[in-house]
């Protein structure tokens, strides 16, 4: 709260240089300016203390932990021949659990609670009546989100193909570019399901379980909505030449790395501008 404070008395002090006209404002915008960067940094700070020591780590670390428990009983350190063991770990741990499961589920947990557990508590309130640019408070969101996911999905997706052996250290080279990009796409998505829904952990819990799933596996063009389905493209094609096997191409055919990355950046860029062009205008009357 002293954080918050702090930081929306930068803010007022920045905004009280916006008065001054003549030589006096071109020399108090540079304090205006630092003024504006201590109130961002104190926010990023702030919301990035707030999402760490929350419950939601507590409903991450379960899944990662049970992730853990199937590593460690399935063994494909074990397994004698390479590309089998790097088939059978990238079909049934990456593909099927970690990308479909593990990376929606980290995003989700910080990237709706950023901005929409503000709006839940209506704290958001006392940050958007104060003059500190909308445009900061995002930026403050995101930029306190985004070390967090990465560093968690990045992080356990490391150690959990340390505990799969030589597969494990192959398939982190070859599928960590293919993770990052999911990541940052999935962050920006749902920042934009914080600034639109009312309960965007709701709505973001029924679009990663639920609708990524049927939209990424039905036939047609329609599966190019899902996220997963430009991941598990980029997987598929860097793992053909070390023996993992295609889907059956009647219900699954892959884009290229290229055209599956360049996707991912694209949903993560216009994510990221429609919410912040959404938190700009939108005035939240649910807050009071």
């Amino acid at each position: 709260m002293e954080a918050s404070q702090s930081a929306l008395a930068a803010g007022s002090t920045a905004s009280s240089g916006s008065f001054a006209t003549g030589p006096a404002a071109g020399a108090r915008e540079p304090l205006r300016v630092l003024a504006l960067i201590r109130a961002w940094g104190t926010l990023t700070m702030l919301s990035f203390r707030q999402l760490l020591w929350s419950t939601n780590t507590l409903m991450v670390l379960f899944p990662l932990i049970g992730c853990t428990l199937f590593l460690l009983r399935r063994r494909y350190d074990q397994i004698a021949y390479l590309p089998r063991a790097i088939n059978a770990f990238s079909h049934e741990f990456v593909i099927l659990i970690f990308a479909a499961f593990i990376v929606p589920i980290c995003a989700l947990a910080y990237a709706t609670t950023s901005i929409g557990g503000d709006r839940e508590n209506r704290t958001l309130l006392f940050l958007l009546v104060r003059p500190i640019p909308r445009s900061l408070v995002f930026l403050a969101k995101m930029t306190a989100t985004l070390p967090l996911v990465l560093g968690m999905v990045l992080g356990s997706f490391y150690l959990y193909c340390r505990l799969a052996g030589a597969a494990g250290e192959l398939a982190f080279e070859l599928y960590l570019p293919a993770i990052f990009f999911m990541t940052i796409a999935y962050i920006s998505l749902f920042h934009l399901f914080a600034v639109t829904f009312r309960h965007s952990t709701i709505a973001a819990l029924t679009y990663a379980l639920f609708m990524e799933f049927f939209l990424g596996n039905m036939p047609g063009i329609i599966k190019r909505l899902a996220v997963n389905f430009y991941g598990r493209s980029i997987m598929f094609n860097l793992g053909l030449e070390e023996g993992v096997d295609l889907p059956d191409p009647q219900w699954f055919e892959p884009v290229s790395v290229t055209t599956g990355a360049n996707a991912l950046i694209w949903i993560a860029v216009g994510s990221l501008a429609l919410a912040l062009a959404i938190f700009q205008r939108r005035e939240y009357h649910d807050l009071t």
